[in-house]
């Protein structure tokens, strides 16, 4: 990751406690913002501060550069992802991207005059969810995390399929692993430890695991990242069929999930709910099908 920052930024970000960085953001002509322990700091040459005018700032120039050296000076090799709004240039680490889009037969094929890159660093926390997993394992549950973002919903759901792996029945659970950040594949291989018994679908849509994946790789627990509306008649007929489902969705609490939109269609589907305020460090609550809270 170092290798893509202005050298001013990663002289700083060397000597920060890695496990507890989510975010560095760099916006052109404004102060390196990095959210650390869940808590927004702005980057000074003596590390975290909140004091604005102490920070450092780096150019539009400097933006633009750690943008093509993530894409490895090939922007074209991206430009699927870059087509998504992000790049991830190694894995599980997730660029967000913004600047002036570039358009194509009205698709968006490309942006230029890079304005601000999100710099997202995936962790793993093993055993996150391992004091929950009596209510979620103990049988298997359709679970549905949720946390505002950034959060720990993934690293939660990266753990959860790696205790799979020490029930007694060995489920095979599929990975719909849209954006390469649960598995942080490389070359074929995961980067991340989703135990023993998870097969990984990459950096394709959903609905293609969906249609696809289930027929041929037969699993007894679909997992994927932050699923939306038009993924619930897909996860509907899954879990009708038998198939187990761990998800995640964007939510504050208990009271956003159930005055969302999508509420009927959640409530016909999970039967689990796992709540992150603090990320992946704090309590998680949990709650059963009728919204009663099942952990103290």
């Amino acid at each position: 990751m170092f290798f893509i920052l202005p050298q001013q930024v990663s002289c700083v970000i060397e000597k920060l406690n890695l496990k507890n960085l989510q975010e560095i953001r760099l916006r052109a002509e404004k102060p390196v913002a990095v959210l650390y322990n869940f808590k927004t700091y702005f980057l000074s040459g003596d590390g975290l501060t909140q004091n604005e005018t102490k920070s450092i700032t780096v150019s539009q120039n400097q933006v633009e550069n750690s943008f093509f050296t993530a894409c490895q000076h090939s922007v074209h090799s991206f430009s699927q992802q870059i087509s998504n709004g992000f790049i991830m240039p190694c894995g599980g680490l997730r660029i967000g991207i913004c600047g002036c889009a570039v358009y194509k037969d009205e698709k968006i094929i490309s942006i230029k005059n890079i304005s601000s890159l999100n710099i997202r660093l995936p962790h793993q926390v093993k055993n996150c969810s391992k004091k929950y997993c009596q209510f979620l394992l103990n049988p298997v549950k359709n679970v549905l995390i949720i946390s505002p973002p950034g959060r720990g919903k993934t690293t939660f759901l990266r753990d959860l399929i790696y205790q799979t792996s020490f029930l007694d029945k060995k489920p095979n659970v599929l990975v719909a692993d849209e954006r390469n950040e649960i598995s942080g594949c490389i070359d074929g291989v995961a980067q991340y430890d989703l135990g023993n018994f998870a097969d990984v679908i990459v950096m394709a849509k959903k609905d293609f695991a969906f249609k696809k994946g289930i027929r041929t790789m037969m699993p007894d627990i679909l997992a994927c990242d932050e699923i939306c509306n038009e993924d619930f008649d897909w996860l509907y007929d899954i879990s009708k069929n038998g198939t187990r489902l761990f998800c995640t969705i964007h939510g504050k609490n208990s009271d956003d999930i159930k005055t969302n939109s999508l509420f009927f269609k959640i409530s016909k589907v999970f039967n689990r709910y796992v709540f992150l305020y603090n990320g992946t460090d704090g309590e998680a609550c949990v709650y059963d099908e009728n919204f009663k809270r099942l952990n103290l």
